[in-house]
């Protein structure tokens, strides 16, 4: 998870290159360095920005990621609230149990009544099933009420490049 002083360290090329990657994530480093010289006015050799780009990741600037087709899975909004009796003893067990398990999308947690949320990913209906059953089962304890909803239609899946342009301006405005 990027931390929030790392928006400190970033600067304008590392913005434009994510921008860039987001926009057309197959882009070599030669297409980067020619599409930064004329959109940017950023001059750098492809070299350059590999090594920029390994540095940002290392940085854990951005992550590589390679998320299938949303049509291949069907998607799963889970919520768990907690019987709070149980939750000291309970919640580390648990937390891992699903931030390992290979369905788990996007685990996290919004404000208001405190809850896990997660999206998850399963081919089928019987899969999320059993998968609820035995959450259940091993951590039944913790779990107060386990609400689950289908998420029926995914209209987008994707990050869109334009995400950065107000970073870009910030960024151009403070040099």
């Amino acid at each position: 998870m990027m931390e929030k002083d790392l928006n400190e360290e970033i600067r304008l090329v590392e913005i434009a290159l994510l921008k860039e990657k987001v926009a057309k994530p197959s882009a070599s480093t030669r297409e980067l360095s020619r599409i930064l010289k004329t959109k940017y006015g950023i001059s750098l050799s492809h070299t350059r920005i590999s090594e920029i780009l390994r540095e940002m990741k290392e940085r854990g600037v951005y992550r590589e990621s390679i998320i299938p087709n949303e049509n291949m899975f069907t998607f799963f909004l889970l919520e768990i609230s907690f019987n709070n009796e149980h939750f000291k003893d309970e919640w580390r067990s648990a937390l891992e149990y699903i931030v390992n398990d290979p369905h788990t999308l996007l685990f996290f947690i919004t404000d208001g009544v405190y809850r896990w949320k997660t999206i998850m990913v399963f081919r089928t209906f019987e899969e999320m099933s059993r998968w609820a059953h035995n959450l259940l089962k091993e951590h039944g304890k913790l779990v107060g009420e386990l609400n689950i909803s289908v998420l029926y239609r995914v209209l987008k899946f994707h990050l869109d490049d334009r995400v950065f342009d107000g970073f870009i301006e910030e960024l151009r405005k403070s040099e």
